[in-house]
């Protein structure tokens, strides 16, 4: 299974399982309730970019 994220998208390739499964673990690993694909999006590309880039 391969996972891209870019600034405001998600891709997920694989089988529908495995997408059904890291769905999931994306969901269980966030700290609110119901989380957005736009909340995670945001926390992981904040992660990626260098420090002197983030605003």
């Amino acid at each position: 299974m391969k996972q891209y994220v870019s600034s405001n998208q998600l891709r997920l390739v694989g089988k529908g399982w495995e997408i059904r499964h890291q769905l999931r673990k994306l969901a269980s690993t966030s700290g609110s309730p119901h989380p957005t694909l736009a909340q995670y999006t945001d926390n992981v590309t904040a992660r990626r970019q260098p420090a002197s880039k983030r605003t």
